[in-house]
């Protein structure tokens, strides 16, 4: 299956977002660059949409992961390692409010296995 978003997206999606609401909090991150967040906070600062403290220290922890954001003392910011992961954020960004519903099935299809990622 293929979607009308960039490979160099869609081999991200598959590496680093799970779900849609984990885009929803990568990208919030991303949106508040200048600032560190607790979990909790994070959850707070979503609103109105909403997602579960449970939730947002997954997705916190895959992002510290994948070196998309630091963590210092349980505190977390956006900074991703590298040129190319702002670049995939970028495009991350422009998918989520160009092509909403083409995102949306991006990474459920990624996530089922139903898009071939790996190049």
């Amino acid at each position: 299956m293929t979607l009308d978003l960039p490979e160099t997206l869609l081999k991200f999606l598959h590496t680093n977002i799970p779900s849609f609401q984990a885009a929803d909090a990568l990208l919030f991150f991303a949106q508040n660059r200048d600032r560190d967040f607790s979990a909790e906070e994070v959850v707070i600062g979503m609103r109105p949409r909403m997602i579960s403290l449970a939730a947002v220290r997954e997705y916190a922890a895959l992002f510290t992961e994948q070196r998309l954001v630091t963590e210092s003392n349980g505190r977390f910011r956006y900074r991703p390692e590298s040129w190319e992961l702002e670049c995939r954020v970028g495009e991350l960004s422009h998918a989520y409010n160009e092509k909403p519903v083409t995102l949306i099935s991006a990474i459920y299809h990624v996530a089922d296995g139903l898009i071939d990622s790996s190049g």
